[in-house]
């Protein structure tokens, strides 16, 4: 069996799309899989097919690669591929859209708004009725870039940066909390919940690279732990990540990030993310990792998927 792992491209996230394709690349080689990575380019497809491919892993991530553009090409030819299908992984890109899926099935969000760089350049907003802080965020770019904290009046000139990656952008309102994230994978058949667990020390707008500081990346700086919630209020995480899954369309696994408030520990839904990080020390890995499955088994349960329950 000839497995292609297709990652990059030239959205922001390809260094973070390389990472994930070779821990996953070694994980498939450990079980005596084949593996070939191959890197999105204007011949994308023609690769694919010179290798003999017979499943896709994808790794591609951001605006154009990781939006659905990938999946749509592998369902024309008719080549399985992991995770979820072109429409709700371009569905699943988008912020916007999901927050307003969110809004329609009441599924506790921060408090949002659209903002049009028209708007912004001539002053024509009113943020005091959002509220400060707000996170102001590129719908379309991931969780990695184009993403900015505005704590107050002061900061808002930092906004202008984000419209270099869209327009319109999304505006959030900061829940101070603390952040957990709910895994859900296909499993032999099966949907599985992973173990709902606390991302700590996670300083989510600085960059882990001075080579690139509008980059922020999860990397080994941080500890999860597994929730120390309470149940009624654990279960909750599980039923609402479920629910996304459900209203997202979403196949083959996907992650659901979540921030508790301080005050009145309340869950609120932040993202979705279609194509989760999957380095070996990635969140996702890790909840599996709680549960007891090794890192190369969940690849493998990943892939398995695709060849087992894939349908155009």
């Amino acid at each position: 069996m000839n497995i292609s792992i297709v990652y990059g491209g030239t959205s922001e996230e390809r260094y973070a799309s390389s990472q994930n394709a070779h821990d996953i690349a070694d994980a498939l080689n450990s079980k005596g899989y084949k593996t070939k990575l191959i890197e999105f380019g204007m011949d994308i497809m023609a690769t694919i097919k010179a290798a003999g491919t017979d499943v896709v892993f994808v790794c591609t991530q951001g605006k154009g690669y990781g939006d659905g553009t990938l999946q749509g090409m592998l369902e024309h030819e008719k080549i399985p591929y992991t995770g979820s299908g072109m429409r709700a992984a371009s569905l699943i890109n988008d912020k916007i859209l999901c927050k307003s899926l969110f809004d329609k099935y009441n599924i506790r969000t921060p408090k949002w708004e659209i903002l049009y760089k028209s708007r912004f350049m001539q002053g024509d907003f009113d943020f005091d009725a959002l509220g400060y802080p707000f996170v102001a965020k590129a719908p379309t770019q991931g969780g990695s870039y184009g993403i900015t904290l505005i704590q107050g009046p002061d900061d808002l000139p930092k906004i202008e940066d984000i419209f270099k990656y869209d327009d319109p952008i999304l505006l959030e309102r900061y829940i101070n909390g603390k952040f957990y994230t709910a895994g859900i994978y296909e499993r032999k058949g099966d949907i599985v919940s992973l173990p709902v667990v606390e991302g700590r020390d996670l300083d989510l707008f600085s960059s882990n690279r001075p080579d690139d500081p509008q980059l922020i990346v999860f990397t080994g700086n941080y500890d999860i732990a597994k929730s120390s919630l309470e149940k009624e209020l654990e279960d909750e995480i599980l039923k609402t990540a479920r629910k996304v899954w459900n209203i997202t369309y979403a196949r083959g696994l996907a992650r659901v990030d979540f921030m508790v408030s301080d005050t009145g520990n309340e869950a609120y839904v932040l993202e979705i993310n279609a194509v989760p990080g999957l380095k070996k020390n990635s969140l996702m890995p890790r909840e599996a990792q709680l549960m007891g499955i090794a890192y190369e088994d969940f690849i493998e349960d990943i892939l398995l998927t695709a060849l087992n329950q894939y349908t155009i």
